[in-house]
């Protein structure tokens, strides 16, 4: 499809984000799984080949929504390896018809330096940087790009931005790496909180398929690893930072504002390489961009998408909304797919341990032992769900 008809799908009476993907990176990290292209598959001129097909796009979408994005996020990959005349126009683009709620984008730290400071004038909101740890042991890895000191410098620069400009800056940790001990990781958190990030994103490594950490490394064991992801919760807590999502913490009320629209599946449109959409409300359209740097650089424009079933925008929501704390909110869900959330899986309840979950008049949510077994427990619901749609199709 072209760009014309993901937006027949958008329902104009709702919201609307824009996530934006930048597959460049300097080096692969071990573990990353997500679409990324090294240095060497980048090289000349195709930054600027890039930039241009994306900004022609950016235009092009802004113009057919006719009014601000709710949120603006610049997600890679390594973005700022764009530079920060490149974002500058991208976020200009973005924004023609007004500022959106919140603009963010993603920047390594050996990437970030005083020049970015130009897009915290009003164009950008909040910066992620991808910290990881602090330890070079482990940094060396997870084949990090970034230093210790790389990383400092990046938090030293980010709080300074935040004096100056007011911005909010979000820093990511992973656990669980392949001999850290459980005092390491809780240092990491320690060291990290000293910045007062507004955002912390704790993410637990998972070995996936086809990555380089995985043909190396083995996974640490459910027990441990829960027992470690415990513990630093119990960290985060004390040092004010209250968990709203799987692995997001934050200091209350500066939540990542995009993060929430995905765990509560509003409307976004991606665009890059791999970029992934979600359109409409009660009827959703979900689109995708071409998967390769190559067929997108030939065709900018095209998308390859599905119109969910019931059932399936069910699912969506079940596998979404309980990745938040909040949980699924029964009300939305019951406008969006005309059944009751209770009524479709009362049954399905009653074969769940009742210490996992909380079912309240308004949300049903995950406790804080069912988010460390989430996997399960939404495999349970949705293995249930999708038995009733095929018997009583919504």
């Amino acid at each position: 499809m072209a760009l014309i008809e993901p937006f027949e799908a958008v329902d104009h009476s709702k919201p609307l984000s824009l996530y934006i993907h930048v597959p460049f990176c300097t080096t692969k990290c071990g573990y990353c799984a997500f679409y990324s292209l090294p240095c060497k598959a980048w090289e000349g001129a195709v930054l600027d080949d890039y930039s241009e097909k994306l900004l022609a796009l950016v235009k092009e979408a802004a113009s057919l929504w006719d009014r601000p994005f709710k949120t603006i996020y610049i997600g890679g990959g390594n973005p700022g390896l764009l530079g920060p005349g490149r974002l500058a126009s991208i976020i200009e683009a973005a924004s023609v018809h007004g500022e959106a709620e919140e603009v963010s984008f993603e920047i390594n730290p050996e990437t970030l330096d005083p020049s970015f400071e130009i897009l915290m004038y009003g164009l950008a909101s909040r910066v992620s940087v991808g910290v990881q740890s602090f330890n070079p042991d482990h940094l060396k890895t997870l084949g990090r790009n970034a230093s210790r000191q790389d990383a400092l410098h990046a938090l030293d620069l980010l709080s300074t931005f935040r004096a100056r400009h007011g911005i909010r800056f979000n820093a990511d940790l992973m656990t669980n790496i392949p001999r850290q001990t459980l005092e390491d990781a809780m240092d990491d958190v320690r060291t990290l909180s000293s910045w007062d990030p507004d955002h912390i994103s704790l993410y637990s490594l998972t070995m996936e398929e086809g990555t380089a950490l995985a043909a190396t490394e083995e996974p640490l064991g459910e027990d441990e690893e829960a027992d470690h992801l415990y513990s630093l919760w119990s960290l985060l807590d004390s040092l004010g930072y209250r968990r709203y999502e799987v692995s997001a913490f934050a200091r209350p009320g500066r939540e990542c504002v995009h993060n929430q629209v995905y765990w509560s599946l509003g409307q976004y449109l991606g665009l890059g390489p791999t970029a992934e959409s979600s359109l409409g409300w009660k009827t959703v359209t979900s689109a995708r961009q071409a998967g390769s740097l190559e067929s997108w650089l030939s065709s900018p424009g095209a998308f390859t998408g599905t119109v969910l079933a019931r059932g399936e925008v069910a699912e969506e929501l079940l596998l979404t909304g309980l990745r938040t704390t909040r949980g699924l909110d029964k009300e939305a869900f019951h406008e969006r797919t005309g059944t009751s959330f209770d009524d479709l899986l009362q049954k399905a309840f009653g074969e769940l341990d009742p210490k996992l979950y909380d079912d309240g008049r308004q949300f049903f949510s995950l406790t804080q032992d069912g988010t460390m077994v989430s996997d399960r427990v939404i495999l349970s619901l949705a293995l249930a769900l999708d038995q009733l749609t095929a018997d009583f199709p919504l």
